[in-house]
């Protein structure tokens, strides 16, 4: 796979994403520069752990939706990722949700399986 497994970029896009303290614009370069399985482990993360009931699901769905809207070279990276076996290894033996809270050891498990 192309692209960085550098956990402090993955978990500052987490970070910026989920707090809000990255511009659409800065979350596109900076997941444009990671491990596209990275990048679908984030987005999924961020949908699974903040359903519609939540009340803070809504700002951080719209930047997510802002992150890959008019990116399509984005979208088409983090599909490639969806489909990689890291991807389907980690829905086979783990759950989103059980990392709430925990982004950083979901991003480090992540990192760790795709380095070995």
């Amino acid at each position: 796979m192309d692209g960085s497994t550098n956990k402090d970029d993955a978990m500052r896009l987490l970070q910026g994403l989920e707090q809000g303290t990255l511009s659409a614009v800065e979350a596109r370069i900076l997941a444009g520069t990671l491990d596209p399985v990275l990048v679908h482990i984030i987005l999924r993360y961020l949908r699974e752990v903040y359903p519609a009931s939540n009340p803070a699901a809504s700002a951080v769905l719209d930047r997510v939706v802002a992150l890959t809207s008019g990116s399509p070279g984005l979208v088409a990276r983090i599909k490639h990722g969806e489909r990689d076996s890291v991807s389907a290894w980690f829905a086979s033996e783990h759950s989103f949700v059980e990392f709430r809270g925990r982004g950083g050891e979901l991003l480090e498990l992540v990192v760790d399986k795709l380095e070995s």
